[in-house]
């Protein structure tokens, strides 16, 4: 694992570059990793070529990326330190060669240094990525003022990325922020019509002429359209992570539950296919990123004897429905 990179943080940079008319030759990944080394020559490509701020400008692409588990566990945090928790936590599970250490943090304040091994730091390149990834973030989260400096450098203030040289090397993080307002958890289904589709039941076996019929136009026309999020597939699995992300995160349903409400053939196809997205199986992404109950559960003595069934409005929204009695296999 040591020599593998984020998968979601390439794809990323490339969609950043491309915006940005930049045209560089690497493979888009096809998973939740890809090889370190390929990562690596890819960020000091482009420092070579066109310095440090288009590094440090890739996370303001993440809101019009498609939904990515891990990066959707990351915007959910309530604050910076919390931003910063789920960072070391998503660092730790996918075995990161490279840390971001918080030193201190305050109440409008926090103070972080980006570490590796003593043969193999970080480079410019990694840090302008990684800084500029968090700065994006800690706005997502409702972060108000934000400003940022690597070391002595200016890099961020009144929404604008601005470029340290291309040499600098290393120092502190200095992030400062005059308030926090954290906003309201945007809808899982997005606006898109096709992946609100899939979304809305992704128990169905959905197949692309099933979507592209509800969609009103050819299949043809539809794998047209949905392209740019990796064809019908790849719009079918990201809808099913992040419908599978948002239960491990917001509930505490089964494993089971969480594969088949999120529309997963069994169990290990499940884990298989989350693991591929996310570098972690369900049971990791829970353990590092699940919300606390929405409140705790009443003492012994008042707890209500519980039912044989639990209610539908408890259940996903796959089994929010009546359903018929039938005798148990055994």
């Amino acid at each position: 694992m040591d020599d593998f990179a984020s998968g979601a943080l390439v794809a990323a940079v490339l969609r950043s570059l491309a915006d940005d008319g930049i045209a560089v030759s690497a493979p888009a990944p096809g998973g939740a990793l890809v090889p370190l080394a390929v990562k690596r020559r890819l960020l000091a490509d482009v420092a070579a070529t066109h310095g440090l701020l288009p590094l440090l400008r890739v996370g303001l692409i993440l809101p019009r990326l498609p939904p990515d588990p891990a990066m959707s566990a990351l915007a959910a945090a309530t604050g910076p330190q919390d931003l910063f928790a789920r960072w070391a936590r998503l660092e730790r599970f996918v075995h990161s060669r490279h840390r971001v250490v918080v030193h201190a943090s305050g109440e409008r304040t926090l103070t972080a240094s980006h570490t590796g091994p003593a043969d193999e730091p970080p480079t410019p390149a990694e840090d302008a990525l990684v800084a500029g990834v968090l700065a994006a973030l800690l706005t997502a989260t409702g972060v108000h003022g934000l400003s940022l400096t690597l070391g002595p450098w200016p890099v961020y203030a009144d929404g604008t990325f601005t470029a340290p040289p291309p040499d600098h090397r290393g120092g502190p993080w200095h992030f400062t922020w005059t308030s926090v307002v954290v906003p309201p958890a945007p809808s899982r289904a997005g606006t898109d019509p096709a992946r609100a589709l899939l979304a809305g039941d992704l128990v169905r076996r959905w197949t692309l002429r099933d979507l592209a019929a509800e969609l009103g136009m050819s299949p043809r026309t539809a794998q047209r359209h949905l392209r740019a999020e990796g064809g019908f597939s790849g719009l079918l699995a990201a809808a099913r992570a992040d419908a599978a992300a948002g239960l491990l995160i917001d509930t505490r349903h089964a494993l089971g539950v969480v594969g088949f409400a999120s529309g997963y053939t069994d169990q290990p196809h499940f884990t298989r296919e989350f693991r591929r997205r996310t570098a972690m199986t369900p049971a990791a992404f829970r353990s590092a990123f699940a919300r606390p109950l929405a409140s705790a559960l009443p003492s012994a003595s008042a707890r209500p004897v519980a039912s044989a069934r639990p209610a539908a409005s408890a259940l996903p929204v796959a089994f929010a429905r009546p359903v018929q009695e039938t005798p148990q296999c055994t």
